[in-house]
């Protein structure tokens, strides 16, 4: 399973990518929650919102346990000692991607920067 991010589910969506497009649904990927938030935030019509709900439905959803917030919190501060400022939401995905051991696919830098001080963090290689 791959935890994906909403860079990729976006780039998804809006058909920006077509390897994008032809590889994703061919591959292990799940959702959760704070993505689904994200997605949804982004919605114009009612239309869109039953397309992407449509979409986001037929990923695997990776529910967001309740032990993971006191590792959230630990997390943020750790990476604010470490001179690093990102979103609680990627802060959230990326401790759920490291808790449940699965590697997560992103396409915004800033995991990277998460990455060098959470090494736990597993980024997903998005091939060529």
């Amino acid at each position: 399973m791959i935890l994906t991010d909403t860079s990729v589910l976006i780039d998804y969506l809006r058909g920006k990518d077509p390897k994008l497009v032809l590889d994703l649904p061919t591959r292990p990927v799940a959702v959760c929650g704070v993505v689904r938030a994200e997605i949804l935030y982004g919605q114009k019509s009612a239309e869109q919102r039953t397309r992407e709900v449509a979409v986001l439905d037929t990923f695997l959803q990776l529910p967001i346990p309740d032990s993971i917030w006191d590792r959230v919190g630990d997390n943020l501060a750790t990476l604010r000692a470490g001179g690093v400022t990102v979103q609680l939401p990627d802060v959230v995905i990326a401790t759920l991607a490291i808790v449940s051991n699965v590697e997560l696919w992103a396409r915004d830098h800033h995991y990277t920067l998460i990455r060098q001080v959470l090494p736990a963090l597993r980024l997903f290689a998005e091939p060529p």
